[in-house]
């Protein structure tokens, strides 16, 4: 891989990172939060099985810990 290639690639890396941030930002802010809640595809399902709460909530820190 060229050093051009390198560079390209973390540039990619570092986009994806300020992507997903934004969309964390934007999707955590209160009136979208609010918003989303009340829409079926964005609310809880409380009758999820026990394995998947837990998984999600390992994912939830996983991006916590991410930043």
């Amino acid at each position: 891989m060229t050093r051009h290639e390198k560079r390209q690639e973390r540039q990619s890396d570092a986009n994806r990172a300020d992507t997903a941030r934004s969309v964390r930002q934007r999707l955590g802010h209160p009136e979208n939060a609010r918003f989303l809640s009340r829409m079926p595809h964005f609310s809880l399902d409380t009758d999820m099985p026990e394995e998947f709460h837990d998984l999600l909530g390992k994912l939830d820190e996983a991006e916590r810990r991410a930043g």
